[in-house]
């Protein structure tokens, strides 16, 4: 942090992080003062501002979570891999740590940052996916790549899959009309997070994962109530790119007419 560059170790600007549930087939959020998770009823409404890619995952011989740095590229930048109990687990391309990283407990995670509508008020927030709900987003997002960015996206539901004698549930994306005002709001909040990243991403890989992130519990396993589900992560990571392998309330700030 300089004067001139005050923004190089600012926070995460995101004010809630969520993740999908392949069990019950929602949205949910941890809610660190009441140490519970908490259900976002569907359908949700977000529009898209960027997407990255990380690993996460639960590291069974510290008792505790996996982090790592966030990129872009899988192809061009490097994972450093380390779990909240203080062991690093690997650190290189994902092509060359995978096989570590999923024996370690980790999995390739798409990191979709987002706005949307939160007690009236649209914020910045993280969406994080993995598995067959990666895989579901990446077909949406290449089947919409011209739209993504124009429009709202919706999560409708889920359909269910199989594997095995194990069924898990993937949600299901649309698109709707969005509204000039809202727009620009995302815009402005989009604005912010990418001074963020311009910070983030002159730390070396080190540096970033120098501190645990504060934004998820260290002592709690987010896959312990989780089905099996399908292992994708190994398909986006040879593709590279975040984007492929990367509450509608009220007065709504969307339009209306959902496709």
């Amino acid at each position: 942090m300089s004067r001139s560059n005050p923004t190089e170790t600012s926070p995460n600007p995101c004010h809630k992080w969520l993740d999908w549930s392949g069990k019950n087939g929602n949205l949910k959020y941890y809610d660190k003062e009441n140490k519970s998770n908490v259900s976002v009823p569907l359908p949700f409404t977000f529009v898209l501002l960027d997407v990255l890619s990380c690993i996460k995952g639960w590291h069974d011989a510290t008792e505790s979570g996996i982090f790592s740095n966030e990129v872009r590229d899988t192809r061009a930048e490097t994972f450093v891999v380390k779990s909240f109990g203080g062991r690093e687990i690997a650190d290189g391309f994902y092509k060359d740590i995978k096989d570590r990283v999923k024996a370690a407990g980790g999995h390739f995670t798409g990191s979709i940052y987002i706005a949307f509508k939160d007690e009236g008020k649209l914020i910045m927030g993280n969406l994080n996916l993995k598995g067959a709900a990666l895989f579901a987003w990446s077909d949406f997002q290449k089947a919409n790549q011209g739209e993504i960015y124009k429009k709202a996206i919706t999560i409708t539901g889920s359909t269910e899959g199989k594997k095995g004698s194990v069924t898990f549930k993937v949600p299901t994306f649309g698109l709707i009309d969005l509204l000039p005002q809202t727009n620009e709001e995302a815009t402005k909040l989009d604005e912010k997070f990418q001074q963020y990243l311009s910070g983030y991403f002159k730390r070396t890989r080190s540096e970033q994962v120098a501190h645990p992130p504060a934004v998820h519990p260290e002592d709690v396993n987010p896959d312990r109530e989780a089905p099996y589900e399908p292992s994708l992560e190994e398909e986006f990571g040879e593709k590279g790119n975040a984007g492929v392998g990367t509450p509608e309330g009220d007065d709504i700030p969307f339009a209306a007419n959902v496709l």
